[in-house]
C-alpha cells in the first residue's frame, strides 16, 4: 500500500483530479504542521502570523482597515476581530477607529509585533525552504507558473 493509498486514492488511475487535490491538501498539511510547531514558542498561531504579515506588508504608515484584513485572508469579519482582540491584547498590534467613522478600525503593528517577525521570519523562511526545495529548482518553476496559471483562472 503506498502512502496515497491509505488516503483513498491511486497514483496512476487517471484520476489526476484527486491525485491534485489530495497531494495538494497533504502538503500543505505536512508544512503546516512544521510551521505549527516552529511558532509555538513565539506563541503564535498560523492565522495569527498571517495577519501580522498581512498588516506588515499591506498597511503602510497609516495602517490598514480591519476589514480589509479580513477580505485579504477570506475570514469573516466576527472572526478577525477576534483573532485582532488577542493580538492586542498580546501588543502585537494597535487598532483605532477611523477618524470620522468609529465604525472603522484602523490596525498597525506595534514595535513588538515588528520585532516578533523580524526574529521568527529567517527560521520560518528556512522550513518555507527546506520542503520546496525537495524539488528540482526547474520543477519549482513550472509548479509556480501551473499553480498561478490555475489559480489566476479560478479567480477570472
Amino acid at each position: 500500500m503506498t502512502n496515497f493509498q491509505k488516503f483513498g486514492y491511486i497514483i496512476g488511475q487517471g484520476r489526476y483530479h484527486e491525485e491534485i487535490i489530495y497531494s495538494m491538501a497533504l502538503i500543505y498539511n505536512v508544512i503546516k504542521s512544521r510551521i505549527t510547531t516552529y511558532l509555538r514558542p513565539y506563541h503564535l498561531t498560523i492565522g495569527k502570523l498571517n495577519i501580522l504579515l498581512v498588516i506588515k506588508h499591506q498597511a503602510g504608515i497609516e495602517g490598514i482597515k480591519q476589514i480589509d484584513i479580513s477580505h485579504h485572508l477570506i475570514v469573516t469579519p466576527s472572526n478577525m476581530t477576534k483573532m485582532i482582540d488577542k493580538l492586542e491584547t498580546d501588543d502585537l498590534v494597535l487598532r483605532n477607529a477611523l477618524s470620522g467613522d468609529r465604525r472603522v478600525n484602523i490596525v498597525t503593528l506595534t514595535e513588538k509585533g515588528k520585532q516578533l517577525i523580524d526574529d521568527l521570519w529567517e527560521g520560518y523562511n528556512k522550513i518555507l525552504l527546506e520542503e520546496i526545495n525537495k524539488l528540482h529548482q526547474a520543477d519549482q518553476k513550472d509548479l509556480a507558473h501551473t499553480l498561478t496559471s490555475w489559480l489566476t483562472q479560478m479567480m477570472d
